[in-house]
């Protein structure tokens, strides 16, 4: 559908009841394939606090039938970040691990697929050969640095923050918006 806008590009239509938690709680509920190439990379996110890795892919040199594939040679990662001091450090942390990896082959963008501002999205995009290793290196390296533990973040996001955004959607009545 194409937004509303004017900007000619397309998204998913949601509602007001269609938040943040949902996709957490999605995100910390149903398993989750990765492909072996990307999988430190996707284990060193999920282990910053407040970030939610929710796709991915290490790159294909067959794409037909895939949903959603990157090219031989490229990757992505994407996540959502809880608006959150812990949730823009780590975006932050993320960034910054980067461009300092490699600034021409690596980038953090927005991408957004609906017309709710409240449901940002990250991807993580790597080509030409970046090395999504090296990304999950740095962003140790950065956390270390920055005082970000990793120590109890998974436990946390699958024992109290899913439980969280589950009870938050069972109370939240339609049409409200439980993410604020």
């Amino acid at each position: 559908m194409t937004s509303p806008h004017g900007t000619g590009r397309e998204c998913e239509k949601v509602g007001r009841d269609r938040t943040r938690e949902e996709l957490i709680f999605a995100v910390l509920s149903l398993p989750v394939e990765c492909d072996t190439r990307l999988t430190t990379l996707v284990d060193t996110v999920n282990d910053l606090p407040d970030v939610y890795t929710c796709s991915s892919c290490g790159g294909h040199p067959d794409p037909e039938n895939r949903e959603n594939p990157a090219p031989e040679g490229a990757f992505y990662l994407q996540f959502l970040v809880e608006p959150t001091e812990n949730g823009f450090l780590s975006l932050g942390i993320i960034d910054l691990a980067a461009r300092t990896v490699d600034p021409e082959r690596l980038a953090v963008k927005i991408f957004n697929t609906t017309d709710s501002p409240r449901l940002v999205l990250f991807h993580l995009l790597g080509m030409a050969g970046a090395d999504p290793d090296a990304v999950a290196e740095e962003i140790r390296a950065l956390s270390r640095s920055w005082g970000v533990s990793p120590r109890g973040v998974r436990e946390y996001k699958k024992n109290v923050r899913r439980k969280r955004a589950h009870e938050r959607i069972r109370r939240s009545p339609a049409g409200k918006d439980p993410g604020r």
